[in-house]
């Protein structure tokens, strides 16, 4: 395994920097932490980095705990097949709305894992338009010689997002690792096999083990028949396998008939055409790796409740599982918007129109609040010494008394509301520069990691950007707003 790490480091570009952590990673008690995602275009949405920070933290802090060497590993979801999830991302470049970049659906062919599909010319004129979106600084021209490296008509999608990827996180310590490897796929052979020789059997202990979630009132993250191998196998497309009541095996939508001995022969010839599912990922993983913990988001934290009732069927024990750290990045031009209007940040997340609406209130001359509330309680009194005398006179005009205060009250409401349109025609550029502190931090009502691409903000900050993050991001399963300094594009 070492060797296969040590190759791809060198592929990756990355061999230099690697050195020390593949010989920590070589001594015979050493451990590892792993985080993995999808290969997202332009290196994914920024929780795709924080999950690899959040490992490499775990990982130093298991070291200093256990006296052990315990290496971050990035694993690259290559075997994932769901291409419409990673073909897009998004930038800002400052203006009120996220710009979406996207590589042409019809660029890979359907049903087939992510390692297969190579970048064609399509990809050129999404640099091109990542150039013209990200602001001029010092470090622009370093992240796009970066970005061009990396993504190069040709290479496979994973590569690309490989070798973009270990520019912000081996310099931190961690290797990063595509299992899509053909020597990996050898070396989990016997993973393969097992699942094989299971017949469905692990695909029934999740099932059941969901069904016990569901009765202890959880949600079951992963459904399953029963009748399903936790593996893929790869001719023109990949092609999911299922067990026949007759004891063969379905491969394909076709449902082409196999027999177990003849798919295990055909995975020991040609390895790389298989590839495992969600469930049977974590089996090949600990047992390549030496995992002391895996790090997740929110939903792969859930479905390890499930996940873990394979381990017995494979004879392993199961890695600790800590949720990533989260984080939102506070430009200094977003922080000076917030500071200026007295907006608290995580505000921003809800209705943006409401927090607009108090911020351009309390810039209001101080006596129109003051001479609005001052009226309204006159008015109220009003009425009051009105109604008094007029029910005394005849008490069936009360309802008629408080339908005509009601009137009163609706049209003083709304001579407010037209004061406030008219203030905020006036101070449009504060409205917009608080919408744009919004999609800053909350784009779409989103949380901003689960967006934005790191590329803007590498372009922006500079290269030093994931070991000021790194450093500042919180324990596993927190989140929390980081102030950035230096530019204010």
């Amino acid at each position: 395994m070492a060797a296969i790490l040590r190759r791809q480091a060198e592929t990756l570009g990355a061999k230099g920097v690697s050195l020390e952590p593949l010989k920590r990673f070589e001594r015979p008690n050493s451990l590892v932490v792993v985080a993995g995602q999808q290969p997202g275009l332009f290196g994914g949405p920024l929780y795709t980095l924080y999950k690899a920070l959040t490992a490499i933290s775990l990982a130093r802090n298991l070291e200093a705990a256990s006296g052990r060497p315990v290496v971050p590993i990035f694993w690259v979801a290559s075997d994932d097949h769901d291409f419409e999830e990673v073909r897009r991302t998004w930038l800002i470049d400052g203006g009120s709305e996220p710009n979406v970049l996207e590589y042409p659906a019809g660029a890979a062919p359907p049903g087939i894992s992510l390692a297969r599909v190579r970048l064609g010319p399509e990809i050129v004129p999404l640099l091109d338009r990542v150039e013209s979106l990200l602001p001029a600084s010092e470090f622009r021209d370093r992240v796009m010689e970066s970005l061009r490296a990396a993504y190069a008509p040709g290479r496979s999608w994973t590569e690309a997002f490989a070798r973009f990827m270990a520019g912000f996180v081996t310099p931190l310590g961690a290797l990063v690792f595509d299992p899509s490897d053909s020597e990996a796929k050898a070396l989990s052979l016997p993973v393969f096999e097992r699942e094989v020789a299971l017949m469905g059997k692990s695909s029934r202990a999740v099932r059941e083990r969901g069904e016990e979630l569901t009765r202890r009132g959880y949600h079951a993250q992963i459904a399953r028949a029963g009748n399903e191998l936790n593996l893929f196998w790869h001719q023109e497309t990949r092609d999911a396998v299922r067990v026949a009541e007759d004891g063969t095996l379905r491969v394909g939508s076709q449902g082409r008939s196999m027999k177990p001995e003849a798919l295990v022969a055909a995975i020991r010839a040609r390895p790389e055409d298989a590839s495992p599912g969600v469930l049977l990922r974590p089996m090949m993983q600990d047992f390549l790796l030496p995992t002391a913990a895996y790090v997740g988001g929110p939903s792969e934290v859930a479905y390890w409740a499930q996940v873990n009732a394979l381990y017995p069927l494979f004879e392993m024990t199961p890695p600790a599982v800590a949720p990533r750290a989260g984080a939102t990045l506070l430009e200094p031009k977003v922080a000076k918007t917030l500071e200026r209007f007295g907006i608290e940040w995580t505000a921003l997340a809800g209705d943006v129109e409401a927090v607009v609406g108090g911020a351009i209130r309390a810039l209001l001359p101080h006596d129109f609040p003051e001479a609005f509330e001052r009226e309204r309680e006159t008015w109220q009194q009003s009425f009051e010494r009105l109604e008094a005398k007029v029910v005394k006179f005849d008490p069936s005009l009360k309802a008629a008394v408080a339908t005509a205060a009601r009137k009163v009250e609706h049209e003083g409401e709304g001579l407010e509301r037209k004061l406030m349109q008219v203030w905020k025609r006036r101070q449009e550029e504060s409205v917009q520069q608080i919408r744009r502190a919004r999609t800053h931090l909350f784009p779409d009502g989103k949380l901003q990691e689960r967006v934005y691409s790191p590329v803007g903000y590498a372009a922006r900050y500079g290269p030093e950007l994931p070991a000021k993050v790194a450093a500042t991001l919180g324990a596993p399963g927190t989140h929390v707003l980081i102030p950035l300094g230096g530019s204010d594009q």
